[in-house]
């Protein structure tokens, strides 16, 4: 009779693990005093280095399936995308080198890296096949930033500065006419930091004017409707929650940077963040509860994660170190 409970128990236990997610930063509290790339529970706790570069690591973004690890290096003279796998480590003394460049993301389905690149003396978008290891350019050949993929994978949003100023485009990867790239959104101002509703009906941007405040706003799929979401401050970096219930967002309207969430159509706005440093990176958990995001002071700086409803938030790093620019598992 006491089997049942014990079994119970054991299911519940092991159920509660199975849901535990990792967390990827940036920290110099590694063994060469450079920025390396760590890993640890979503509590804190069983912190682990995993690089082990000559360089200057940042940035780490997980795959969807939570196995790979793509992170960008710095040697003083370029910037280099890199890629560890959790399940070789091997590939936490030499993980594999995907290309020279910035800002990697990895498709829905994992089978893609978007990075933008200027091997070619051009800043590009690339595209890297995993399988294959073959990379090739998506962009109109002009300086072009801040890419990524639409929720089904079919299309990319990115930041084109064709017509000198930085405009809004979307490229429908299927579409082999002249036709795949159309610019959605061109003013006056620099459009950047765009990015799909999980539905990828709705568009969240920021334009930036010349005085380099940022207006947050969202806009169709055709760039058509657009509604200023934020424009108190200089706000930026949207971020739809996996649910699409929530858009969060950076903005100094309370003197620093911090984040803000929303309702998608600008209603409810809530400053969730108040650490003494500012945030420069965050990222949403999986099931839309939580938020991990960096607090980041001259030479010290923290990962924190918060409970979106709650507002219960732990320090999980403490301030010995320079933690920054964190990732959660999905």
């Amino acid at each position: 009779m006491k089997l049942i409970p014990l079994v119970f128990f054991i299911l519940i236990t092991l159920s509660a693990y199975s849901q535990k997610k990792l967390i990827a930063f940036s920290s110099d509290a590694s063994k060469n005093s450079k920025q390396q790339i760590f890993i640890m529970d979503e509590d804190g706790k069983n912190v682990k280095q995993i690089s082990q570069l000559d360089m200057n690591c940042y940035a780490p973004k997980f795959s969807p399936d939570g196995s790979k690890i793509v992170f960008c290096a710095n040697n003083r003279v370029t910037d280099l995308i890199y890629m560890i796998d959790l399940n070789d480590t091997s590939t936490f003394r030499l993980p594999n080198f995907i290309d020279g460049g910035l800002d990697p993301v990895f498709s829905p389905d994992g089978s893609l890296l978007l990075y933008r690149s200027e091997k070619d003396e051009d800043n590009n978008i690339y595209i890297y096949e995993l399988e294959t290891g073959e990379s090739y350019p998506v962009s109109d050949g002009s300086l072009s930033t801040h890419a990524e993929f639409s929720p089904d994978g079919n299309k990319i949003i990115y930041s084109s500065s064709m017509s000198q100023n930085f405009d809004l485009v979307i490229l429908d990867l299927n579409d082999t006419t002249e036709n795949a790239q159309k610019t959605i959104v061109a003013t006056k101002d620099a459009e950047i930091y765009g990015t799909f509703h999980p539905d990828g009906r709705l568009i969240a941007f920021a334009s930036f004017d010349i005085n380099y405040k940022g207006t947050l706003k969202t806009c169709d799929i055709e760039g058509k409707n657009i509604k200023i979401i934020s424009s108190s401050g200089s706000s930026f970096h949207p971020k739809f929650s996996p649910d699409g219930n929530y858009l969060a967002f950076l903005s100094n309207k309370s003197g620093k940077f911090c984040i803000y969430i929303c309702k998608p159509d600008g209603s409810s706005v809530k400053q969730l963040t108040s650490e003494k440093g500012n945030t420069v990176e965050f990222e949403w958990s999986s099931d839309s509860r939580k938020i991990v995001y960096d607090s980041q002071e001259d030479g010290v700086s923290s990962i924190w994660i918060i409970d979106v409803e709650t507002g219960n938030k732990k320090n999980l790093t403490g301030s010995k170190a320079n933690n920054i620019t964190p990732s959660i598992q999905r």
